[in-house]
Parts: structure tokens; C-alpha cells; sequence
């Protein structure tokens, strides 16, 4: 695999390496974070209350900036953070201290997914290429071919092996790297076109537990389900007999491939002027094959084109998703599909971006934050 050094010196452009972060030794277990103050630029912290109280950082957003891929990695108390600007930040010591190790050739929505050899690759939403990082390093992979694919919408590596890469592209073809992301080819595709020539892929899903179970939310049609992994595929149902909806957002619960989250527009109920809209965080408990609507926009709820989903790694009925604006600020809202319950907490930011989950100290959640307003 060429070094992303040299990749980027033969494009003409320049990375910057950063010293990394000194590592956790192997065999340690995963800590709370020890500190009250999170030494970074300001777009990460934690909470230990689900967002009611944030740390303070000791530095303050310089412009408009936003952490939009955060993930712990497999060695303990490592986490890796990646901006819209293309910084790749790590922390080791369970999110304390932040430093910078290396800067992207080019900014976007980036995302972190970790791999069990304590490693992670780096994609960019509609992007064309994956990157690998480990400790330090990072290295740039093929180019994925836009023009007949589209770009990357969602990335999974394979838990068991973490050089086995499946994404899906705007096209809605699903495609596969055995080699880390050097190479990929098409395993399948979703038909899309079904939903005629102005058609949109929002965003897909892969259950973390199931990768042949794939999720596709998209215009109209609402979107397609498959079971083995993109070969074929069927029509999600979603909204009420003949109704047309928009399904952005889509989410696997990480403990139950039954489990699947997605935030919606159903047009059909907006026209007819339907209270929420016709805007609805929307769930399946059948692997996305049936959605029914938990949570509707109204009151204090707002539900958002393309909003974070987060469903909990330890419960499988719960999951976060937000709202946030310089004015508002931000609402982080936690449903519980058990007992019914919606619990909102607030904060001073203009939003959140990511979420991610302390794997030792279940209280503990880390924030991608949007820039702190300041009136």
C-alpha cells in the first residue's frame, strides 16, 4: 500500500504528520475519562449525564468548525477524531487530551470506522477514496469510480477481519475491498432507479452483527431492504398505503440486526398538512423490511433532513438523535422504544455532529460539537 505521503506528493499537495498521542499499553481496561477539563480545540467533549452537563475544553472553536467522525478504538482508552476540515485528532487517555496527527487532503463529512487490530479507516461522505490510519500513520486507498458509482454514503469493516471493507454508493451499488480498501468491486446494487430519473440516496446502513443486511433510505420510494448482501432486495415499507416518503437518516442497532432506526419525511402527510409535517423518527424491529413511526415533530421536537442517529451500543430500544441552531442552541433527545419515554437535555452548542460510547463506562458519551455561539 503506498503511503498517503506519497499519494498526496503526487497530486502536488501537501499532508502535514503530527507527532501522535503516546498509546495505552495493551491489556489495559477501558477508564471513565479522569479529568474535568478536556484539553482540546473545542470540538470535543463528554458528558456523563446524556448531554444535561458538558466538560469545558480549554480551548475555544476558531471559526466554523465541526468534529463529524468519532469513534473509541479497539486498544483501550484510544479514540479517534476527524473534523470537516480533514484533522485527524487522538486522544489516549480516554478523552482527556486531543492532539492532532495528521490533516487530510481535502475537506468533507468524515468518518471514523475502528477495526479490531486497534486501527481505523477514514471515508468522507460522497467522497471517493478510504484512508487508513494507524497510530500516526495514515495511507490513502484506490479511487472508487464516481461517475459510474457515485461516492461512498456508508462504510463497514468486518469485525473478524478487519481488511474486509463493504460500503454502499450513491448509486446505491454495493461494493467490496478485501484488501483494506486498495481495491473494490460491485457485489451488487440496489434498484434505485425505481424511483425515476430525479431520484436521491440519502443514506444506507449495514448491520454491524449481520453484513448482508443492508438498508438503503432514498426519495419516494422510502427505500430497499436486502438480506444477502446486495445480490437482491426488496421495497421497505414505511408510511401508509401509497404514500410517498423521503428516508434520510438510517441506522443499525449495533447489538440486534433486527433493530433499525431512520428519520423520514412522509410527503404525502406533509401536503395534507399533518401536525408533524409528516416528519418522523421512524424504527424496525424486522431488519428494516417494516418501519413504523416512534417519534413525531411537534412541541419541542424537531426532525431533521439527513440529523444524527445514534441507537445505543449496550440497549437495543434506545437511541439518540438531535437538533441544534445558533439561535436555539441544542436539544439531544434520547427515545426509549420500551417504555414509550422521550428525554431531551440542552446545551450551549450550536449542535452535535457524532456521538460515540465509552466501552468501559457505560455513562460516559463523547460529542462532536458544532462551534460554541457566542453572543
Amino acid at each position: 500500500m503506498r503511503s498517503l505521503m506519497a499519494v498526496i506528493a503526487a497530486a502536488g499537495l501537501a499532508l502535514a504528520p503530527v507527532s501522535a498521542a503516546r498509546a495505552s499499553a495493551p491489556g489495559h481496561r477501558w477508564q471513565a475519562p479522569g479529568c474535568e477539563t478536556v484539553t482540546s480545540d473545542g470540538s470535543v467533549s463528554f458528558t456523563r449525564d446524556a448531554g444535561t452537563t458538558i466538560a469545558p475544553t480549554s480551548g475555544v472553536m476558531g471559526g466554523v468548525t465541526y468534529v463529524t467522525g468519532l469513534e473509541p478504538l479497539a486498544r483501550p482508552n484510544e479514540l479517534l477524531a476527524v473534523d470537516q476540515k480533514g484533522r485527524v485528532t487522538r486522544s489516549a487517555d480516554s478523552g482527556c487530551t486531543w492532539r492532532n496527527t495528521a490533516t487530510l487532503p481535502h475537506q468533507g463529512t468524515w468518518s471514523v470506522v475502528p477495526t479490531r487490530d486497534g486501527g481505523a479507516y477514514l471515508w468522507s461522505f460522497r467522497g471517493d477514496r478510504v484512508y487508513r490510519a494507524d497510530g500516526s500513520a495514515v495511507t490513502g486507498g484506490a479511487v472508487i469510480d464516481t461517475e459510474r458509482l457515485g461516492g461512498l454514503i456508508t462504510l463497514n469493516a468486518e469485525r473478524s477481519n478487519p481488511w474486509h471493507l463493504r460500503g454502499v454508493t450513491e448509486e446505491g451499488a454495493v461494493v467490496d475491498s478485501h484488501n483494506g480498501g486498495r481495491s473494490f468491486r460491485v457485489a451488487g446494487r440496489a434498484p434505485v432507479e425505481q424511483a425515476g430519473r430525479d431520484y436521491l440516496v440519502y443514506g444506507a446502513s449495514i448491520a454491524p452483527t449481520r453484513p448482508n443486511r443492508i438498508v438503503v433510505g432514498m426519495t419516494d420510494l422510502g427505500g430497499f431492504v436486502s438480506d444477502n448482501g446486495g445480490r437482491t432486495w426488496r421495497r421497505i415499507t414505511i408510511g401508509g398505503p401509497g404514500d410517498r416518503v423521503n428516508a434520510f437518516t438510517v441506522a443499525f442497532s449495533p447489538v440486534d440486526s433486527r433493530v433499525v432506526y431512520a428519520q423520514g419525511l412522509d410527503i404525502t402527510e406533509s401536503n395534507e398538512d399533518a401536525p408533524s409535517d409528516g416528519r418522523h423518527l421512524y424504527r424496525s424491529s424486522d431488519g428494516g423490511r417494516s418501519f413504523r413511526p416512534i417519534v413525531d415533530q411537534g412541541g419541542e421536537v424537531t426532525v431533521t433532513n439527513g440529523g444524527l442517529v445514534k441507537p445505543s451500543p449496550w440497549n437495543r430500544d434506545l437511541v439518540y438523535f438531535e437538533y441544534g441552531d445558533p439561535w436555539q442552541r441544542t436539544k439531544l433527545y434520547a427515545f426509549d422504544s420500551r417504555t414509550g419515554k422521550l428525554t431531551i437535555t440542552r446545551n450551549k452548542y450550536d449542535g452535535i455532529k457524532t456521538i460515540a460510547f465509552n466501552p468501559g463506562a457505560r455513562e460516559v458519551m463523547y460529542l462532536g460539537l458544532i462551534q460554541e455561539h457566542l453572543s
